[in-house]
């Protein structure tokens, strides 16, 4: 009975072992979200808050597609830039896995609260995947939904403009 058990878990190690039809090549393995602050309390009003959030946009090539004074929301939108992914973790891949078109949403959020301002800042994100044959074309994956999630930069430095 020994040997029949060992027996057959070798044939099972031995099939996981296999090649899966290229499977690491071809892996795709969501983020995982990690916790980050995305509200500042600061001692200054709430204009100066807003004029720097407008800096801060224009600093880093964000066009403001939505700016609401009166209710403290200001939006950006940036589509199909790979700008967006260095503040979003979109996953890793294997070798034959490419990412391609993200899409990076900001809303920014600025309320007075007594003699402070509060910014909150929420980053979303989307992208496509591919998969990239040997002779370096893209094939696109539309079955694959990647998940993107905020590497917590973005809301770092914006924070750091608003604060100072």
């Amino acid at each position: 009975m020994k040997k029949i058990m060992g027996s057959a878990l070798a044939l099972l190690l031995v099939g996981c072992a296999g090649d899966n039809n290229g499977g690491e090549e071809y892996r795709y393995n969501p983020p995982i979200a990690k916790a980050t602050n995305n509200t500042q309390e600061m001692a200054i009003p709430v204009d100066l808050v807003w004029a720097r959030a407008e800096k801060w946009f224009t600093d880093h090539g964000l066009t403001i597609e939505n700016s609401q004074r009166g209710s403290g929301l200001m939006t950006a939108n940036v589509n199909q830039s790979a700008d967006g992914l260095e503040w979003l973790d979109c996953g890793t891949m294997g070798s034959k896995v490419a990412l391609g078109n993200p899409n990076l949403q900001i809303n920014l959020i600025i309320t007075q609260s007594g003699n402070s301002s509060v910014a909150t800042v929420n980053v979303k994100g989307n992208t496509e995947l591919f998969f990239v044959e040997s002779s370096g074309e893209r094939v696109p994956a539309p079955s694959i939904k990647p998940v993107c999630v905020s590497r917590g930069t973005l809301e770092q430095s914006l924070f750091a403009t608003l604060g100072n």
